[in-house]
């Protein structure tokens, strides 16, 4: 994989996020789960999932937005890119950064304040049903097992029949291997990665 060069606008996010980062898990370190937000490289990596720029995207756990900067520059359309994230400081963030990755006259990702086991009622209605990948940050191993399924089961409500959910996470373990109406399939990891990154890839059992 190639490591893009990173601007100095870039730079200057990812010394502010990892700051704000650290400052809102100390706040609230279960919500949040990590001391930092993920690595560059991992983000990338969730990244290549994007078969179809044209295609509908959602990022739940969107955080500062790691994750949400690399799917625009992998091509995601940001008109066809939904970011929820529960923290209203990181939403607040993410319309302050976003536009470093985007053209002068390109309109922002919709930004979403709420709770990603409600994602029917958060998303445009002209999403449902309609989305080729739901991205997950949120971290998915320090929840109850029965929140877990129940954002994964609004996840999946969401999808257009064959759609799939990304989640990225640092357990080498699925973090839902509990639902076996799923197949689970680890789709890629950096080992060298501090700690070792995981992406997982999850779709429904018909």
């Amino acid at each position: 994989m190639s490591v893009p060069a990173v601007s100095r606008a870039e730079k200057k996010i990812r010394r502010q996020e990892s700051l704000l980062f650290f400052r809102r898990w100390l706040k609230r370190p279960f919500q949040v789960g990590t001391l930092a937000p993920i690595t560059p490289k991992l983000a990338r990596l969730a990244a290549q999932a994007v078969s179809n720029p044209d295609g509908l995207y959602v990022e739940i756990g969107a955080g500062t937005g790691r994750l949400s900067r690399a799917l625009l520059q992998q091509g995601v359309k940001p008109e066809k890119l939904a970011l929820v994230e529960l923290d209203p400081f990181f939403c607040s963030f993410l319309n302050q950064t976003l536009p470093s990755v985007l053209e002068p006259d390109q309109s922002l990702p919709f930004v979403i304040e709420g709770d990603a086991a409600k994602l029917p009622d958060l998303l445009p209605t002209h999403f449902i049903g309609k989305v080729d990948v739901v991205f997950s940050v949120i971290p998915l191993m320090y929840i109850p097992t029965s929140v877990r399924q129940a954002i994964i089961e609004a996840a999946f409500q969401v999808l257009k029949p064959g759609g799939g959910i990304i989640h990225v996470t640092y357990n080498a373990r699925s973090p839902l291997s509990f639902m076996p109406n799923l197949h689970q399939h680890r789709l890629g990891q950096l080992w060298l990665n501090l700690p070792p990154g995981f992406v997982w890839h999850y779709q429904q059992v018909l």
